[in-house]
């Protein structure tokens, strides 16, 4: 064989082995893509929880909470900046949740179920009432969202605040 045909021959092999890098790399991206969605997935669950455990692992806040829940003018004075940190800290979370889903951090199964969620929680007086204190706190984006998804649509909360019952 001349130099020429183990030159051509070189060039080939190492095509070869270029394409067969690349294909593992993908394979490797794809894979690592997966890891960090199923993280971030795991992490939304466990912050989502973090909230509602704040709710339920507190007596006196849970009193706080339910009748914040049904306006604003049923608290007073540390009740009324209790149930307002609370309700911050819950759509500061939600604004992060969907600037994560915006980014394809995570599926948009857990993302639909986790909108019928908050939109739920708008349809209480008094999470509606916070959302008119706070919402120059958070993005121009987070805000139009709101707005557009949340505010004035129907919702189907899971208490009626007048008896306590499930809806």
């Amino acid at each position: 064989m001349s130099i020429q045909e183990w030159g051509a021959i070189s060039e080939m092999v190492g095509a070869i082995a270029i394409v067969v890098s690349l294909i593992y790399v993908g394979v490797q991206i794809r894979q690592n893509t997966q890891a960090t969605r199923v993280t971030t997935s795991q992490a939304f669950v466990e912050c989502h929880c973090g909230v509602i455990t704040q709710i339920t692992r507190d007596s006196a806040f849970w009193d706080v909470y339910w009748r914040g829940l049904g306006g604003l003018s049923n608290l007073q004075g540390g009740e009324l900046a209790a149930f307002g940190a609370w309700i911050g800290h819950t759509l500061r979370i939600d604004e992060s949740f969907y600037f994560q889903w915006k980014a394809g951090a995570f599926e948009d199964q857990i993302w639909s179920g986790f909108k019928r969620q908050f939109r739920d929680l708008f349809g209480y007086p008094g999470v509606q009432e916070e959302w008119k204190i706070r919402r120059d706190y958070f993005s121009d984006e987070f805000r139009e969202f709101v707005e557009r998804e949340f505010i004035g649509k129907a919702s189907h909360p899971l208490y009626r605040i007048d008896d306590g019952a499930h809806a």
